[in-house]
C-alpha cells in the first residue's frame, strides 16, 4: 500500500506526531489496497468531504500535471501534514486541495465547513452560521486570515481528523449538563476562542430552568468556580453572553484579563474582543448600598455591555463601553455585517433563560488553617513573655502522615 512504502517516513511528515503518523498510515492501509487513489477512493476514504472529494482530486491532479485517473497516496498524506502545520503551510494545503480559483472565489470556506460538518454533527442551520462567520473575514491573504481568524484556525485541522487518530476524539466540548440555548455552532465558535486546556469538558453550574430565578443561588453556584461561560436568552429571543477568563468572585474588585470576551448567538454569532483600554472585566457583588449589585462584564455604574441585575430576571446591555469592541448585544439597533440595521432587541432586557458553564477543572479546596496558626508572630510573643497558651489543648491532633509531607 503506497502510504506505507519507503517514501512514507516520519521525516516526510514533520508536522505530525508519532501517534498521528501511525494512525494515518494504518487507517489508509485499512481503507485502500493499492499505492494510488482515484477520485472515488477519496470519497470512500473521506466520505464526509462530499462533493469536495472530487474537487480535491482534480486540483491535486492539476497540481501534479497528471492526466491519469489515479494519484500516489503520498500526495494526499502531504496535504494532511500541511494542514497540521503553521498558517502558511495550512494555506498551501487548502490551496492544493481546493485550488487557486476556489480560494479566489472564497469557496474554500464552503469546503472547510462541508468537510467539518460530519465531525461536528452540525445541522444545516449551524453549518450556515459557521459559513457566515468565515465569510465576514474579507482578507485576501489566506495565511493572514488563518493566523487571525480563530474559527478558521480550528476548522482547518478537521478535514483529515478521522485519519489522524487511532481512536476518534470528539472535536466538541463534552457538556456535563443539558443546554437550552447553546447551539452547536455557538459551542464551536466559543470553544475556538478560549484556551486549549478549557475546550474539553464544560460543567453546567447554573440553569434558570433547573435552579429557578434566584440570584442568591446563582451567586452561590458561580462564586470562585474559575473560568465560566455565561449565556442569556431574552424574552425577545436574543441570545448572547460572555466568557469570563478568571470567573467571578463576590466583592468590589474586577477579575479577568484580555482573554475575556463577549459574544452574540442570535440573531447571528459574533465575538467581541476587549479593547485593552481598561481592566474592567468581570464583576460580581450583592447587597451593596453604593456599588452595583449583580454580575457584569466590561462596565460600571449604568454603563455595562453585559450585566445581570441582582433583581433576577432583568439585565442591561448598553452599546457605549470602551472596554470591548463596539457591540449592542440586546440593543434596539443591531448592526449586521452588511451594515443593515436590525431592530429586534432592547437595551434593558428581561431574561427568559440563563445558563452558566464552568469550562475548567473544579477549583482546588484550600486547607483550613487552625486559628492558632493564623498569627504566628503573636503566638511567638506570648511564648517569649512566658504566657501560657490556654487554647493549645484544643488543637486538632496532627495526623501521623501529613498530606503535605507524604513520602513517595
Amino acid at each position: 500500500m503506497g502510504a506505507n512504502n519507503s517514501h512514507s517516513k516520519k521525516e516526510d511528515f514533520p508536522n505530525l506526531n508519532n501517534d498521528q503518523t501511525t494512525a494515518l498510515l494504518n487507517n489508509l492501509k485499512k481503507r485502500a489496497t493499492t499505492p494510488t487513489f482515484s477520485a472515488a477512493d477519496v470519497s470512500t476514504i473521506l466520505p464526509y468531504w462530499g462533493e469536495f472529494a472530487k474537487v480535491a482530486f482534480e486540483n491535486l491532479a492539476r497540481k501534479e500535471r497528471s492526466k491519469k485517473d489515479r494519484l500516489p497516496f503520498s500526495l494526499l498524506v502531504q496535504q494532511a501534514n500541511l494542514l497540521e502545520g503553521i498558517a502558511s503551510e495550512q494555506a498551501d494545503g487548502l490551496t492544493n486541495l481546493f485550488g487557486d480559483k476556489w480560494i479566489r472565489y472564497i469557496q474554500w470556506r464552503e469546503a472547510l465547513v462541508a468537510c467539518s460538518r460530519h465531525l461536528l454533527k452540525l445541522s444545516s442551520e449551524d453549518a450556515g452560521a459557521l459559513l457566515s462567520i468565515l465569510r465576514t473575514d474579507k482578507s485576501s491573504n489566506l495565511t493572514n486570515l488563518l493566523t487571525a481568524n480563530r474559527l478558521a484556525a480550528e476548522l482547518v485541522h478537521l478535514p483529515f481528523k478521522e485519519l489522524l487518530e487511532s481512536e476518534s476524539k470528539p472535536p466538541m466540548a463534552k457538556l456535563s449538563g443539558n443546554t437550552a440555548i447553546l447551539s452547536r455552532a455557538a459551542q464551536v465558535v466559543i470553544r475556538a476562542h478560549i484556551p486549549v486546556e478549557f475546550r474539553h469538558t464544560w460543567q453546567l453550574l447554573f440553569s434558570s430552568n433547573e435552579h429557578g430565578s434566584s440570584f442568591a443561588q446563582l451567586t452561590h453556584q458561580v462564586d470562585g468556580q474559575g473560568p465560566v461561560i455565561v449565556v442569556v436568552r431574552t424574552t425577545k429571543n436574543r441570545v448572547f453572553g460572555c466568557y469570563a477568563s478568571h470567573g467571578f468572585h463576590v466583592g468590589p474588585t474586577y477579575l479577568g484579563d484580555t482573554l475575556t470576551f463577549l459574544f452574540s448567538i442570535v440573531p447571528e454569532i459574533r465575538v467581541f474582543e476587549p479593547t485593552g483600554f481598561n481592566n474592567k472585566y468581570c464583576y460580581l457583588n450583592i447587597q451593596q448600598e453604593t456599588l452595583p449589585n449583580g454580575l457584569g462584564v466590561g462596565g460600571s455604574g449604568l454603563n455595562w455591555p453585559f450585566f445581570i441585575s441582582e433583581e433576577f430576571g432583568k439585565g442591561m446591555a448598553t452599546p457605549h463601553s470602551s472596554s470591548f469592541e463596539k457591540c449592542d448585544l440586546a440593543g434596539m439597533k443591531y448592526y449586521s455585517n452588511y451594515c443593515n440595521v436590525i431592530d429586534t432587541g432592547e437595551t434593558i432586557f428581561e431574561i427568559d433563560t440563563l445558563e452558566i458553564w464552568r469550562v475548567g477543572p473544579p477549583p482546588q479546596k484550600k486547607k483550613e488553617r487552625s486559628i492558632l496558626d493564623k498569627d504566628p508572630q503573636a503566638q511567638a510573643l506570648l511564648e517569649i513573655a512566658g504566657k501560657q497558651m490556654h487554647s493549645e489543648g484544643f488543637r486538632d491532633a496532627k495526623p501521623i502522615l501529613d498530606d503535605d509531607n507524604d513520602e513517595e
